[in-house]
């Protein structure tokens, strides 16, 4: 009966040694994770902050205005009087303001009351300065070729010309031609030199030609301005 007894206390040992082995070895492995999940913890490197970006703040309200000038003075009307005016006596009293000194105005000058400054006598009250006035534009007259007109010039006075000194030293003797114009009053108003002999005959018989007068030629009953060609001879005479 004993070793009956023996056999059958010797299951519940067993069952409570393999119990008492679990448990211990579910300890250890449970010791064993939280060991190696605390060193995974300790082995991550920790992840640096990203940087954050430097952000300016501009205020953009408008200045404040300037503050409003000082009231004037009780007295002065509104007038502030400058330091260069207050007399030397002493401080400007209420109600008395220095003088102003008088702008001195242009100078008299000749002309009608109401006129411009610069005007000349006898002028228009209100007229343009002279210095305004634009000189008339001269019209230039039409000249004719001697063969249209239907009257030539006529000579009215027609002084000889002066043999040039160089000339008559020398003894020589020349023919100067000189297209001439004459305007419709019978006047030379231009001439050109077409032949030159030289020793100064051109410049004599240019001084001669600009004193010459003519009777103006006419076209259709009109005196008109012509070019006209003149010639000058210079010859020595028998006593030189």
């Amino acid at each position: 009966m004993f070793e009956t007894t023996l056999m059958a206390s010797r299951p519940h040992r067993d069952a409570g040694r393999r119990l008492a082995a679990l448990t211990v070895a579910l300890a250890v492995h449970a010791l064993a994770l939280g060991v190696a999940a605390v060193g995974q913890l300790w082995a991550v490197e920790a992840v640096p902050e990203p940087p954050v970006p430097t952000v300016a703040f501009v205020d953009f309200r408008p200045p404040s205005p300037p503050p409003p000038p000082p009231p004037p003075p009780e007295g002065t009307g509104g007038r502030t009087t400058p330091a260069s005016q207050t007399p030397a006596t002493g401080p400007v009293q209420p109600h008395e303001l220095p003088p102003e000194p008088a702008t001195p105005g242009p100078p008299d000058e000749p002309g009608v009351p109401g006129g411009v400054p610069g005007g000349v006598p006898g002028g228009v009250p209100g007229g343009v300065p002279p210095q305004a006035r634009q000189p008339p534009v001269p019209v230039r007259e039409p000249i004719y070729r001697i063969d249209l007109v239907m009257t030539r010039p006529v000579s009215v006075s027609h002084p000889a010309p002066v043999s040039p000194e160089a000339a008559r030293r020398l003894r020589r003797e020349g023919v100067v031609i000189v297209e001439a114009i004459i305007d419709r009053y019978g006047s030379v108003v231009d001439a050109t030199v077409l032949k030159d002999p030289g020793f100064g005959m051109a410049e004599a018989a240019l001084a001669a030609i600009r004193t010459w007068r003519y009777e103006a030629a006419t076209l259709d009953g009109r005196p008109v301005s012509v070019y006209l060609t003149v010639t000058v001879t210079f010859q020595l005479r028998g006593d030189e």
